[in-house]
């Protein structure tokens, strides 16, 4: 049986949340080593990973605004090779139990709207379509601007 482990991400992870990251997103898309520092190490940001037979395999990256009590999914990303295994699943569910002890009331994501499995998935843990957002990615491409309101 596999076993999987939800925890904060420590300076040591940094090189395999890059490999994933770039692996997992195309360019324009994919942060680069600065982007990813820059994000994991802002006023407010929480990452954590999650382990599989103590490999991390997935991790997600949060920035909790607490006086506003609102976050946002900075990225939510899962090996490729790893992928619907309900990986990703666990982390959300894991962010949102953080969030809700943090007195979070709602969060939102920016997903590519070319990234149909990423909206599916979304939508499926209750996101919602805000709006669109012209030109978000470096790439050109647009963004879904999505909300979730935690109860």
């Amino acid at each position: 049986m596999t076993k999987t482990l939800i925890r904060h991400a420590i300076a040591a992870d940094f090189e395999a949340l890059l490999d994933i990251d770039v692996s997992s997103f195309s360019g324009g898309v994919a942060y680069d080593a600065a982007e990813l520092a820059y994000f994991m190490n802002q006023e407010g940001a929480e990452t954590i990973v999650l382990e599989l037979n103590g490999s991390i395999v997935a991790f997600l990256i949060m920035g909790v605004h607490r006086t506003r009590r609102t976050a946002t999914i900075v990225t939510l990303d899962v090996r490729e090779e790893e992928r619907r295994n309900g990986y990703a699943s666990q982390l959300l569910k894991r962010s949102e139990e953080m969030l809700t002890n943090y007195g979070v009331e709602a969060y939102d994501l920016q997903v590519d709207v070319t990234n149909r499995p990423a909206i599916t998935f979304y939508k499926k843990h209750g996101f919602q379509t805000i709006r669109s957002l012209r030109r978000y990615y470096a790439n050109g491409h647009d963004a879904f601007l999505m909300m979730k309101e935690l109860a």
